[in-house]
């Protein structure tokens, strides 16, 4: 293993690898992360599909022409989001996790990107200090919640609550949200996500006041997205309704949701339920122009 990591490392965009090296390389470098992550090379296809990650302006690092490190930049109009960095055990605490989110950074700048974005868990506090020494500040937190199965009672659909398509559902997607929604909350990601979706709506006669996105995934529920109509007087309780109808039609299933903002009005519809904190995570952001 080579010292001099100058004159050892090369950047390259992450198209020089193959979908089935990345993914490797992503397994290897989350190797004892604080979550477990593992995933195939089908699963990194569509997660690059759905979050929008160019390839092109990704980072590999390599030391001789062996991959050691990776940081993937999705792009949506003039906005990015920093996700997947990961060093290789045996190269950390070297700047490499530096040099390559620098190198993202370059290629914001080039792209005219206006923010970058990132979420970075809250125990990880060396990447934390990293992110904060390239200009990255905190903007709020996001929380993963999950639910235990068993919690809810077998019960038919309530009332005003019935199946809808993830596509009719979504046309109210930017009216039901007054609260910024993180990269893989947001519409584009929803709307890249429908075919595997599943959808219950709220009516009030001929109207759509509410619904609940989600996922039958590992024998739990995964919410995408729950909205109401700001406008609804009875909006965190249209959002408890939702969440009770989903579980009570399968209450043999747990249920999860990811990076959920803590301003969003609707956290305690969760909560409320017995959904706990299972990790906190820091929205930071960086702005490209100043």
């Amino acid at each position: 293993m080579k010292k001099s990591m100058a004159l050892s490392v090369d950047l390259v965009p992450a198209t020089a690898l193959s979908y089935d090296r990345l993914t490797l390389l992503i397994n290897q470098a989350y190797i004892n992360y604080y979550l477990p992550i593992w995933i195939d090379a089908a699963q990194f296809a569509r997660m690059c599909a759905v979050e929008d990650i160019d390839l092109q302006k990704s980072v590999v690092a390599l030391v001789d022409d062996t991959p050691v490190a990776l940081a993937l930049l999705a792009v949506r109009g003039d906005a990015g989001w920093l996700s997947g960095l990961g060093v290789l055990a045996p190269w950390r605490r070297r700047g490499i996790a530096r040099r390559i989110v620098e190198q993202i950074q370059a290629t914001a700048k080039a792209e005219a990107l206006r923010t970058v974005r990132l979420e970075v868990l809250a125990q990880n506090e060396g990447g934390l200090a990293l992110y904060q020494q390239l200009d990255f500040r905190w903007e709020r937190d996001l929380l993963v919640l999950t639910l235990e199965p068993g919690t809810f009672d077998p019960l038919p659909l309530p009332p005003g609550i019935a199946p809808a398509s993830p596509g009719v559902i979504l046309a109210s997607y930017t009216a039901f949200h007054d609260t910024r929604m993180p990269w893989q909350r947001q519409l584009a990601s929803c709307l890249h996500r429908q075919d595997d979706l599943r959808g219950l709506a709220l009516w009030e006669a001929s109207r759509m006041v509410g619904y609940v996105l989600y996922q039958l995934q590992q024998g739990i529920h995964v919410v995408a997205d729950l909205a109401v109509d700001p406008e609804y007087p009875q909006r965190l309780q249209a959002a408890r309704t939702l969440l009770t109808a989903m579980h009570s039609a399968r209450p043999d299933m747990g249920g999860s949701t990811i990076n959920l903002p803590t301003d969003d009005p609707l956290l305690p519809a969760f909560t409320g339920l017995r959904y706990r904190i299972w990790q906190r995570q820091h929205e930071l952001v960086w702005d490209v122009g100043e």
